[in-house]
């Protein structure tokens, strides 16, 4: 087996009328779209040949428009342009547009030879609108899909065609191929799909896909997530190996290469298969305008510091950011909480689950359970006093690496000791376990992790005090109650944060007091609440 730069030194200088088009020069072409081609065509010609690029490589000026970095992109373009197979092709109908709002990232080109022309679609740069644009796919069409359509319509004329994109352009290329002219659809021979997701159900009739399939060639990595999702259903469909691990076998230039064709494999990696699984029930489970409804607001935060590029987000906008998340609607909250469950726990999201969250929160609204808890956290935070972040810690921590191992071996189990599909629930537990064998072993550790979860969750306690105050409208005292809660848990949780270890003992009795105060208050609250009805 070869890589792609080593398939095209070996076939460099024999064109395509010597050695006809394969498979893997979908691969190459497909490659070049994600290059920046606009200094070419500065000068404002309609066409130049793929050899022209050979002095923006040179001056340095090759620029990869690709999430990621440069996986061996670079290497591979530069063998092509100064191959005589591909640097004799010319480049023409060169695209790319970008902008913030509404979201759009496109791009495409056309390579023509004396034998055929092939139309490439970019796949996801690292701009923020190109990611949203991806997102979007499961709840509308896009305008870059409708822009797909649209340029090969423009382009498509006499001769043989091909069709084909990457990841994101996968999509594209597929969405044109699928609603093209019938006209335009005659001249194209075959439509090339590399890993690129399939149509939403919910969007676009996916019936759409019959009328193209007899002519579409699919291909998808041994570890394939991106092309999963909303799977088109293509007989032929190719598993490509790659030499390297995990979601990194999405890159192109780690497709692997065997005396000229693919090389392939009879199955995808069973650990991809629990993951896309994982994925495809996590958005089956999200109504349609609520995956909208996330995407948005999801996006909105990561934009709201002005970014433009996954490329520009460095640790102090991250943290804007993150504190940026902690506004979003419950909607969206209730999303991302569903993807850590099935995660976590392993299970299929259901009705079960769904029903669950209301069920506790009806039993914790209540006053009584309410005093009940906060009178037993009170005791257990006197008598644990400054070991109590410690504790905590490791008690969290060591329930859920016994629940991984529980999962881990029920899998086991299920499956009579057969490993296919392990790999990444065994990495789930194994960080548990390692996690936890850190805590005990390392005091100072123990005592950073759970000062962090201490602080996180009296800021979490304090946001939704004082949400829940906010909405309290019959209860003036429960109102101002829970602000007060709200302002005490935020001075707890930022306290937490940064104090010392050496003052802790102090700062637990103090929210031990508080808890025992808080209480005391609601339950006298509640006796006097059932007094008054009683009377009345």
């Amino acid at each position: 087996m070869e890589k792609l730069g080593e398939y095209i030194r070996w076939i460099g200088e024999l064109d395509f009328s010597a050695y006809p088009f394969r498979e893997a020069d979908a691969l190459v072409l497909c490659l070049l779209s994600y290059f920046d081609l606009s200094p070419v065509f500065a000068d404002g010609a309609a066409s130049h040949s793929v050899s022209d690029c050979i002095p923006m490589i040179e001056a340095g000026e090759a620029k990869l428009m690709i999430t990621g970095g440069d996986m061996g992109n670079g290497e591979i373009f530069e063998a092509a342009v100064r191959s005589k197979r591909y640097g004799s092709m010319r480049l023409t109908d060169y695209e790319d547009r970008i902008r913030m709002d509404p979201p759009l990232q496109f791009s495409a080109v056309t390579f023509r030879s004396d034998n055929f022309s092939f139309i490439a679609y970019r796949g996801t740069d690292a701009s923020i609108p190109g990611w949203k644009e991806d997102c979007m796919i499961a709840f509308t069409k896009t305008e870059a899909q409708e822009l797909a359509l649209a340029y090969a319509e423009r382009v498509i004329d006499e001769g043989e065609w091909i069709i084909g994109g990457h990841s994101k352009g996968g999509n594209q290329a597929l969405y044109a191929a699928c609603l093209l002219s019938d006209k335009k659809w005659d001249r194209v021979k075959r439509v090339y799909l590399l890993d690129g997701p399939g149509f939403c159900p919910e969007v676009l009739d996916v019936a759409l896909i019959d009328r193209i399939e007899p002519k579409t060639t699919r291909i998808i990595p041994e570890y394939d997530v991106v092309g999963k999702l909303f799977e088109p259903n293509i007989s032929d469909t190719r598993i490509v190996k790659s030499y390297r691990d995990g979601i990194l076998q999405h890159s192109l230039a780690s497709w692997m290469v065997e005396y000229g064709n693919l090389a392939t494999v009879e199955k995808n990696d069973p650990g991809s298969i629990w993951l896309n699984t994982l994925m495809n029930d996590w958005i089956e489970s999200i109504p349609q305008e609520d995956r909208q409804v996330f995407i948005n607001e999801l996006f909105d935060a990561i934009s709201a510091e002005g970014s433009e590029s996954l490329e520009e987000l460095d640790m102090d906008k991250m943290q804007s950011v993150l504190i940026g998340l902690t506004g979003l609607s419950e909607t969206t909250k209730h999303t991302i909480q569903k993807l850590p469950h099935k995660l976590l726990f392993d299970e299929t999201l259901g009705d079960e689950s769904e029903q669950k969250p209301e069920k506790w929160a009806k039993i914790l609204s209540d006053l009584r359970v309410q005093s009940a808890a906060m009178l037993v956290a009170a005791i257990a935070a006197f008598f644990l006093s400054s070991s109590l972040p410690e504790v905590v810690a490791v008690g969290i921590v060591a329930v859920f690496a016994v629940l991984q191992v529980v999962l881990t071996v029920r899998r086991l189990i299920k499956q009579r000791g057969k490993l296919d599909g392990m790999r990444e629930r065994f990495i789930i537990m194994i960080a548990m376990l390692a996690l936890l064998a850190i805590l005990i072993v390392k005091e100072q550790a123990m005592f950073l992790f759970g000062s962090m979860v201490f602080g996180i969750l009296f800021l979490a306690l304090a946001y939704f005090a004082i949400e829940s105050a906010t909405k309290q409208t019959e209860q003036p005292f429960l109102k101002v109650l829970g602000w007060v809660e709200g302002v005490l848990c935020a001075l707890y949780g930022g306290g937490f944060l940064l104090i010392p270890q050496s003052v802790v003992q102090p700062v637990v009795w103090s929210i031990s007091a508080n808890l025992l105060v808080d209480a005391a208050l609601r339950l006298i609250y509640w006796i006097r609440k059932r007094r008054k009805k009683a009377i009345g």
